[in-house]
């Protein structure tokens, strides 16, 4: 059994849903990860990841949706406002979400269902370089 960390960057164009699937399993094959568990970590408070479905663009555009009307970017509503206006709701934002999530590596491969994408959830308006960290145990 073998453990290994490291940390991936991913460029973000601001508030959005990017899908780095991808990059993930680039990282599990140069690593030549077989068989174990990959915890992926979200080193921000204005950013998640989440596992969510990809057939449909329209069900990006619902939870954008959703997470607009939930928390909204409203001036003069939050406490805290130490920088940007999107400061506070960024934060509400990842609260709900997840800075973490684990998934299996199986032969070297993510096995995401057949409608399934890992996405890093930016909830800032300006475009960020996020990173993440990354721990696998396995063979």
């Amino acid at each position: 059994m073998n453990q290994e960390f490291f940390e991936l960057s991913i460029e973000t164009p601001g508030k959005s849903l990017i899908d780095i699937s991808g990059i993930v399993q680039r990282a599990v094959s140069e690593h030549e990860f077989v068989s174990g568990l990959l915890t992926l970590w979200c080193v921000h408070t204005g950013a998640a990841l989440m596992v969510q479905a990809n057939a449909d663009p329209e069900v990006l555009k619902d939870i954008e949706t959703f997470f607009e009307k939930l928390v909204p970017k409203s001036p003069g509503k939050y406490h805290h406002r130490p920088t940007e206006d999107d400061n506070a709701p960024s934060h509400l934002r990842a609260l709900l979400t997840q800075t973490q999530v684990s998934i299996p590596v199986e032969q070297g491969q993510l096995p995401l269902g057949r409608v399934q994408s890992l996405y890093l959830f930016e909830h800032r308006e300006a475009p960020k370089a996020r990173r993440l960290k990354v721990h696998y145990i396995g063979t």
